[in-house]
Formats: C-alpha cells, sequence, structure tokens
C-alpha cells in the first residue's frame, strides 16, 4: 500500500513538472512576440527581465529534475534483488550494504568462502575504517588438511586457505583487538558448491562454482546474486535457505573435525 501511494505520489511531480515546463516555455516564447511585452507591462509585469530569469530557473529546475529522473529509471539501485556478472560489482556492493548498518545487532557478517582469497583483503580494508568497529565475522573455508575435498578442486586451494587464515590471524591480534571485531574462523572438510556473504540484517549474497574441463571445482568468474531481506518471494525465501543450509554444515564440519 505504502508502495502504491508512493508511485502515485511521484508521477503527480513528474506530471506537475511536465506541465510547469510546458507553460514556462510558453510564456518564454510569447514574450519574444511584439506587442505581447506591452500586454504584460499594462498588467503589472513590467519587469521583463525579472520576468525572464523567474521562467529561466524554472526551466533549468525542470530539466535538473528531468535528468535526475532519467538517471534513476537506468541506474539499477541495489536495494532490489541484483544479479552481478563481475565478484568485483558484487564486492562494492556488499561494502556498501554493510557500511549502511548501523543498528548493533546487525553488524555481522558470515562467509562462506572457498579460500577466502578475494574475500579477505576486501573485508580487511572495510574493517580497518576508522569508523567500523565491534563488527563480528564468522569465516567458513576449506580445511587446510582436506581430504573429503582433494580430488575435486585444485591442488593449491588448501594451501591458500592456510595463508589465508594466517593473514586473518595477524588482523585479529593487531586492527582486529584496535577496532573491537571478533572473527571466528571455521575449516569445513567437504567439496564447496554454495559460496557467499549474509549480512547481520539477514541480506544475502551468493553463488555456486562451476566445473572446469579437467574435472574440477573452479572458481574463475563467477556470478552472484544479491537477495535483500526485504524481499519474501519464493525464490529469496530458497536462495537464504540455500545458503543457511550450506554455511551450517560448513560449521558443523569444522566442529568434527576439531572434536
Amino acid at each position: 500500500m505504502m508502495h502504491k501511494s508512493a508511485d502515485q505520489v511521484e508521477r503527480f511531480v513528474e506530471d506537475g513538472q511536465a506541465w510547469v515546463a510546458l507553460a514556462a516555455g510558453l510564456v518564454l516564447l510569447l514574450l519574444q512576440v511584439p506587442g505581447v511585452q506591452d500586454v504584460a507591462e499594462d498588467i503589472g509585469l513590467d519587469d521583463s527581465r525579472g520576468l525572464l530569469i523567474t521562467i529561466g530557473v524554472l526551466l533549468l529546475g525542470s530539466i535538473l529534475l528531468e535528468l535526475r529522473q532519467l538517471k534513476r529509471r537506468v541506474t539499477p539501485a541495489i536495494t532490489g534483488r541484483q544479479h552481478y556478472s563481475d565478484p568485483n560489482e558484487m564486492y562494492n556492493a556488499l561494502i556498501e550494504k554493510a557500511s549502511e548498518m548501523t543498528d548493533p545487532e546487525h553488524l555481522r557478517i558470515d562467509v562462506l568462502g572457498l579460500t577466502l582469497y578475494s574475500a579477505w583483503p576486501q573485508l580487511e580494508f572495510f574493517l580497518e575504517r576508522p569508523d567500523v568497529t565491534n563488527w563480528t565475522l564468522r569465516l567458513a573455508t576449506l580445511a587446510t588438511d582436506t581430504t573429503a575435498a582433494r580430488h575435486w578442486v585444485p591442488d593449491n586451494w588448501p594451501q591458500e586457505s592456510s595463508t589465508t587464515i594466517a593473514q586473518v590471524r595477524d588482523f585479529e591480534k593487531g586492527q582486529g583487538k584496535l577496532h573491537s571485531h571478533a572473527i571466528e574462523i571455521y575449516e569445513y572438510d567437504f567439496a564447496p558448491a554454495v559460496h557467499g556473504f549474509r549480512l547481520g540484517n539477514g541480506d544475502v549474497f551468493i553463488s555456486t562454482l562451476r566445473w572446469r574441463d579437467e574435472g574440477r571445482l573452479g572458481k574463475h568468474r563467477f556470478p552472484y546474486d544479491y537477495v535483500p531481506v526485504r524481499d519474501i518471494s519464493p525464490e529469496a525465501d530458497a536462495a537464504r535457505a540455500l545458503f543457511k543450509n550450506w554455511f551450517d554444515q560448513a560449521l558443523l564440519s569444522s566442529s568434527m573435525n576439531r572434536g
């Protein structure tokens, strides 16, 4: 109901803007017609220069509003469901969404990673910002001593995961402690397929891996889907359930490995 009312108001403003621009343009043209200026003075509009300036301002304002509306129409807002074919675009959206969090209960990111090779540098840069404090991170990554996934992932992934874990631990002792961040690392032992991010408010960025020609999973330029918490469609619920299922399994796998 609120969205419908907002749309009606927006249409009213746009229609009014068009009529104002049309009227202003018509008056401007009429003032150029011989004799019309004399009539304007007869009815009290003797300051033609001021009138022209006023009309010009109205026209300029109308043009600027139209350009703003055009930009809004052609630029997809990241507040709705989005598809990102480039992971770099997804990271920009993820950090922007995280930056908007103000509720202390929402200052959390769950990461269902592969080796955290690309995710950690992005998150580290965000967590180092002077105004970013008291965040909780749960990072799930491929176990450095994995046995279940070794035949299905590139040979260097376990070592890559180990290197990233060491970087996270170094950060935790330094900037992490300085900014009062809480960081938990979970090493799972299964072949990763679903991966992504879940923000504390429930927004999810999710992706799946593809098989490579050599018969192993790969991570080259996979796409992401962003599903906001306000999207209550069956598709959105399915995406959130898929992330939760795989992330919970990663936590369970990690606890079994430690036990």
